[in-house]
């Protein structure tokens, strides 16, 4: 994709997702990426992940800079590592569904997708937003030739499916040690791409609204115009305007 349509596309995404959840708002961000519904989700949550790392790496980089609470004295951490540095590879294809045998028990599940996440976009309590992923991911599962329901599966069974789910999709749950330089303590944080990005995103694209109006302001040129625009020329005419 052209880097100008790129910019009209990530401007649209913005706005409409500047009233929706994370979950939405990563919906937003791959349709500004030219993918469509039924694909993006079919996509794991893995390969959606990935998809937002490298939208991120071609609008900023790839360093990341970011601030951590230390869950035992809250000292404020400034952390910064490589997004190639939480870059996974799954073993194989992560929407291929798994086997898990544990205790008797024969489960078939697949990795949670984009779609299951939207499907689930709702207020919902922790427990209960988990119980209904499982439900939506178990293929099936029996025990001693008869089918079990998913409320059924004992915790180790389903402690066991977790691992194996989280095997096939390593991208989805990117996990940073670190370390309180204060007190000492260690422990991991989740990476959120969507998050991230979002925050990012947000601060560019009001940025870029500014440059627009003080375009159109001067030239009269139409938002299309200035967005169609490539980053540099459009510096060159902010340049002669904020003299």
């Amino acid at each position: 994709m052209h880097a100008a349509d790129l910019a009209a596309d990530l401007v649209a995404a913005w706005e409409q997702g500047c009233g929706r959840t994370p979950v939405g708002r990563g919906e937003s961000l791959l349709g500004a990426l030219g993918i469509d519904a039924a694909r993006r989700w079919d996509l794991s949550v893995g390969q959606r992940d990935t998809l937002l790392m490298d939208l991120r790496a071609r609008l900023f980089g790839t360093g990341v800079t970011a601030l951590a609470a230390c869950p035992a004295c809250r000292e404020q951490l400034e952390v910064t590592f490589d997004l190639d540095d939480v870059r996974t590879h799954p073993p194989g294809d992560p929407t291929d569904p798994v086997e898990v045998v544990q205790d008797g028990y024969t489960v078939y599940a697949r990795p949670p997708t984009a779609g299951d996440l939207v499907a689930l976009d709702v207020a919902l309590p922790w427990p209960d937003a988990c119980e209904q992923l499982l439900e939506r991911c178990v293929l099936g599962a029996r025990l001693a030739g008869r089918q079990v329901p998913v409320a059924e599966l004992p915790d180790v069974v389903r402690d066991r499916l977790e691992t194996r789910l989280a095997e096939a999709d390593p991208q989805a749950d990117v996990q940073v040690v670190l370390t309180c330089p204060d007190c000492g303590r260690t422990w991991s944080a989740l990476f959120d791409v969507v998050s991230f990005l979002w925050e990012e995103l947000d601060v560019w694209a009001r940025s870029l609204v500014v440059e627009v109006h003080d375009l159109a302001s001067v030239y009269g040129w139409s938002e299309a115009d200035i967005l169609g625009m490539s980053p540099y020329r459009r510096s060159l005419y902010l340049d002669q305007v904020r003299r």
